[in-house]
């Protein structure tokens, strides 16, 4: 084994890297929730997003938003950025799930939204505070919205 290669496997060693955890896990406990169970499906929700709309480049997105001192608002979702689109067109749909409040009550939001300058958004899912268990029920409702969304490629005619 080289030098090199030895070090590196020394710091490893004594530096284990847990998979399941990222800069988010050592917050708010709904947070953590959030984190064990949406990223793991986001990303299982890739390959047949993929396959269903090859146009598009999809990633998982987890993010904190709030003051430098403390962090009130947890994003979670997947980001679906689309190829060529005209320069008065968004470029990007979304599935966005939000925790915000986490100071004063959380609350959590859900919906499938497209980037600017529509800002349309194509489906939400109506959450009491902290319901988890609605959220969970509405996901594939969700998920299903942003793959026909990233499908067609434009935001849906509304009002039809």
């Amino acid at each position: 084994m080289s030098t090199m290669a030895a070090k590196t496997a020394n710091i490893a060693r004594r530096h284990p890297i847990c998979p399941a955890m990222t800069a988010l896990s050592h917050t708010h406990p709904l947070v953590l929730q959030l984190e064990n169970d949406l990223l793991p499906l986001f990303r299982a929700a890739l390959p047949p997003l993929a396959a269903a709309a090859p146009q598009v480049l999809a990633s998982v997105f987890a993010f904190s938003s709030g003051t430098a001192s403390a962090f009130e608002d947890y994003h979670f979702g997947i980001s679906c950025l689309l190829g060529e689109v005209p320069e008065d067109a968004p470029e990007e749909i979304a599935l966005l799930v939000s925790v915000t409040g986490l100071d004063a009550g959380a609350r959590l939001s859900a919906k499938v939204v497209w980037g600017q300058p529509s800002g349309l958004v194509e489906a939400q899912a109506e959450l009491l505070n902290g319901d988890l268990p609605a959220l969970h029920a509405a996901l594939p409702r969700l998920l299903a919205s942003l793959q026909q969304a990233a499908s067609r490629g434009a935001p849906g005619v509304t009002g039809a």
